[in-house]
C-alpha cells in the first residue's frame, strides 16, 4: 500500500478541495439570507451538474482513460474556482453571490464526479482481487479524512474572513492534486493500456460513447444485486441531503446555537468517522463484508431517527456523526460487492450510471426543503419522513441481498 501513497495523495486533495464546498455553501447562503429555504435551493442547484456528470464521466473515463480525465477534472476545479475569485473581486448583490456560488458548487461537483469515477477504475486495475476491499477502506478512510479538515476550515474561513481567500486556497488545492496526477509514474505505468487512444472521426467517437453508455444501463438494469444496493444508496442519500442543506439554519433556528457550527459538526462526523475506517480491517477479519454492510444499515437508520428528537447540540452531533460513520461502513460493502460484480470492460461506464442513481434523490431532497423547509417543525418532519422511507428500503433490500450474495 505504500506505493499507493502519490495516488492516495491525489484523492486527498482532490476530496478536500470538494468537501470544503459542500460545507462552505451551505453556510455561506444561510449567512446571507438567513432562510433554510435558501439553502435548500441552493444544495438542488449545485448538486444538478454533479448527476449530468456521474454517467457521462463513467463513459469517458473508459474511453480517454482515468489519467487523462483526472487531468482535465483538476485542471478544470483550478480554473473555475480561481475565476469565481475574482469575479467575487466586483461588486455584487446577495443574490448575485448565492447564484455565483451555487453554480460553482455545481461546477466543480461536475468535475469532481469525474475525478472519482476515475478513480474507482483505477482501483482494481492497481491491486489483486483479494485486497481490494482493503483498498476501497483506504480511499474511504481519505474521503472521511476530509471530512475532518474541510468543514472546520470551511466554517473557520467564512467566519473569520470573505469568500475570496476561501476560494483561492481551495484553488490552490486542486492545482496540487493536477500537478501530483501530470507527474504521477504510477498512475500511467498502471494504466498507460487505455491511455493511448487513437485518433477517431466525431461520429466514430460520439457512436462510440452512446454505445457504452447503453451497454452500461443494458447491465444495470438486469443485475437485481445492483439495483438492491443502489435502492438503499438512495434513500440514505436522500436523507443525508436534508442534513446538509438544512443543518446550518436548524443549528441557529431550532437549537440556538451559530450557523457556523454545522462546519464543526462535519468536523466531529469525520473524527468519528476515521475511528470506523481503522476499525473496518479489524472487523472484516471477524465477520463477513454482509454483515459490516448490514451493521450501517442499522445504525444509519437508529441515528437518523434519533437526530430528529435531538434537544441541544451535543445530542444533534453526536448522532450526525454516526450517520456518517454508517454511510462508510455502508460504502465499504456497496464498493467492493460491486467491484465484483461489474466487468471490467465496462467498469467505468457501469460506475457512472450507478454513481447517478445513487445521488439522484439529494436535489430532490434540497427542492423539497426549500419548498416545506421554512420553519424547524417542518424541517424535522421531512427528516422523519425520509428515515422512515430509508428502513423501509433497506430492511426489503437485504432481504434480497442475502439471498443471493
Amino acid at each position: 500500500m505504500k506505493s499507493l501513497f502519490p495516488i492516495f495523495l491525489i484523492r486527498f486533495f482532490s476530496s478536500l478541495g470538494d468537501q470544503s464546498l459542500v460545507y462552505g455553501i451551505p453556510i455561506l447562503v444561510y449567512q446571507k439570507t438567513g432562510s433554510i429555504s435558501a439553502s435548500g435551493f441552493a444544495f438542488a442547484i449545485e448538486w444538478i451538474p454533479r448527476l449530468v456528470a456521474m454517467p457521462f464521466s463513467g463513459v469517458a473515463t473508459d474511453f480517454f482513460g482515468p489519467k487523462k480525465m483526472l487531468i482535465l477534472a483538476d485542471f478544470s476545479r483550478f480554473f473555475i474556482t480561481t475565476l469565481v475569485g475574482l469575479l467575487l473581486l466586483l461588486e455584487l448583490s446577495n443574490t448575485q453571490i448565492i447564484i455565483i456560488f451555487g453554480i460553482l458548487g455545481g461546477a466543480i461537483g461536475f468535475f469532481h464526479e469525474m475525478a472519482f469515477v476515475s478513480f474507482e477504475t483505477l482501483a482494481p486495475k492497481i491491486i489483486s482481487q483479494n485486497k481490494l476491499a482493503q483498498l476501497q477502506s483506504y480511499l474511504q478512510g481519505i474521503d472521511l479524512g476530509t471530512q475532518i479538515l474541510a468543514p472546520g476550515f470551511a466554517a473557520i474561513v467564512l467566519a473569520k474572513m470573505t469568500a475570496i481567500p476561501f476560494l483561492g486556497i481551495l484553488s490552490f488545492l486542486f492545482l496540487f492534486g493536477l500537478l501530483g496526477t501530470v507527474l504521477s509514474k504510477l498512475i500511467g505505468r498502471n494504466i498507460s493500456e487505455i491511455n493511448n487512444v487513437p485518433k477517431v472521426s466525431k461520429k466514430k467517437l460520439f457512436n462510440d460513447i452512446t454505445s457504452q453508455f447503453y451497454l452500461g444501463i443494458k447491465f444495470v438494469l438486469k443485475s437485481k444485486e445492483l439495483i438492491y444496493l443502489c435502492a438503499i444508496a438512495i434513500s440514505m442519500n436522500f436523507s443525508i441531503g436534508f442534513l446538509l442543506s438544512g443543518s446550518a439554519g436548524y443549528l441557529k433556528e431550532g437549537l440556538h446555537s451559530s450557523a457556523y457550527m454545522a462546519g464543526y459538526l462535519g468536523t466531529i462526523a469525520g473524527c468519528i468517522g476515521v475511528l470506523g475506517f481503522l476499525l473496518i480491517p479489524f472487523f472484516l477479519k471477524i465477520f463477513t463484508l454482509q454483515k459490516l454492510g448490514m451493521f450501517g444499515v442499522i445504525l444509519f437508520f437508529i441515528a437518523n431517527i434519533s437526530i430528529v428528537f435531538s434537544k441541544n447540540f451535543i445530542l444533534f452531533a453526536i448522532f450526525y456523526a454516526i450517520i456518517f460513520l454508517s454511510d462508510g461502513f455502508y460504502s465499504v460493502y456497496m464498493r467492493t460487492l460491486r467491484a465484483k460484480i461489474i466487468p471490467q470492460h465496462i467498469f467505468s461506464s457501469v460506475i457512472g450510471i450507478l454513481l447517478c442513481i445513487n445521488f439522484i434523490f439529494m436535489p430532490l431532497s434540497g427542492v423539497i426543503l426549500g419548498i416545506f423547509g421554512n420553519s424547524i417543525e417542518h424541517f424535522k418532519f421531512v427528516l422523519l419522513l425520509a428515515s422512515l422511507l430509508f428502513g423501509i428500503i433497506s430492511f426489503l433490500s437485504f432481504k434480497f441481498l442475502n439471498k443471493n450474495t
